[in-house]
């Protein structure tokens, strides 16, 4: 569905998109970035799933760390992200992405960008019940928590009864931000693992066994909900944490174009395998002005 340009003064845009390929996925999140460097964009709240299921990993995360024959016998894609971290599969799970249009009061920090932002999800949260916060372990690194992002504490989690439950990243360009992240609605590390080469069925059982004591998925809460309960309770949260008017529309034709056009670089062996890319898919070196973060 495509419209008109949007004007941000008249409120953040909602946009839901049918499930899609993880390709299809992160490039329209990098289209969404792109457009936001530009004029009369508006603020924009997205929430996706992934159809066939997907295992996303970070934009500097070493291939070598996934099982690419496991993945394909399981019917799981892979795709790189533009965001930093770890693989996450995306498998009932909530996905969402923000992107805040150049000028956007932002902090400069970007820890402070995540408490910004992260007061829509725990409004959210708490809508639904339950009591998060946002836990920074300052000390901890990412890297060394293996090939599972959601194992890893960085200073962007928010975390439920001491457990990490919501995982966020994000990437700057142009003055404008993208943010998104997952929350999972069902546990299935038993199949994430099988996905990852962990170096021998020991590392393995030990790594399965600290993710499942770190991480803990919604349903697991002693709470049931959906995907959709998930995406009402994000549109009022972040409604409340903004006071910002939140109506549901659909891409501009620039918009649009520009997501054609980056799936089918998502989608390419070379972004996939080259974790050493110095900029975005589809973008030269000095057209990036990114600062990444790591969920």
């Amino acid at each position: 569905m495509t419209t008109d340009n949007y004007n941000a003064a008249a409120g953040w845009r909602l946009i839901h998109t049918e499930p899609a390929s993880g390709a299809s996925n992160m490039a329209l999140d990098q289209a969404l970035l792109e457009a936001a460097c530009g004029d009369r964009f508006a603020s924009t709240l997205r929430f996706y799933r992934w159809s066939p299921p997907a295992l996303s990993i970070g934009r500097f995360q070493p291939l070598s760390e996934i099982d690419l024959d496991a993945c394909a016998a399981a019917n799981v894609e892979v795709v790189r992200r533009p965001t930093g971290g770890k693989s996450i599969l995306h498998l009932d799970d909530f996905t969402y992405s923000i992107v805040l249009a150049r000028g956007f009061p932002l902090p400069d920090n970007v820890v402070d960008t995540y408490r910004l932002i992260s007061r829509g999800i725990l409004r959210a949260l708490r809508n639904l019940g339950l009591e998060a916060v946002l836990q920074s372990r300052e000390n901890e690194d990412y890297r060394a928590a293996g090939g599972a992002c959601f194992a890893a504490a960085t200073q962007a989690d928010l975390a439920c009864t001491g457990r990490k439950l919501c995982g966020s990243a994000q990437v700057r360009r142009g003055g404008a931000v993208l943010q998104h992240g997952s929350i999972m609605l069902e546990d299935h590390s038993d199949l994430l693992f099988d996905l990852l080469r962990c170096g021998g069925e020991e590392a393995r059982a030990l790594g399965m066994e600290q993710y499942r004591l770190r991480c803990i998925a919604l349903n697991q809460t002693g709470r049931h909900y959906s995907w959709d309960d998930l995406a009402a309770s994000f549109v009022q949260g972040f409604h409340e944490a903004f006071g910002v008017d939140i109506t549901r529309g659909g891409l501009c034709e620039r918009e649009n174009a520009r997501w054609q056009s980056l799936t089918r670089i998502y989608t390419s062996p070379r972004w996939l395998e080259n974790a050493g890319l110095a900029c975005l898919p589809g973008l030269s070196v000095r057209d990036t002005g990114i600062a990444p973060a790591s969920p």
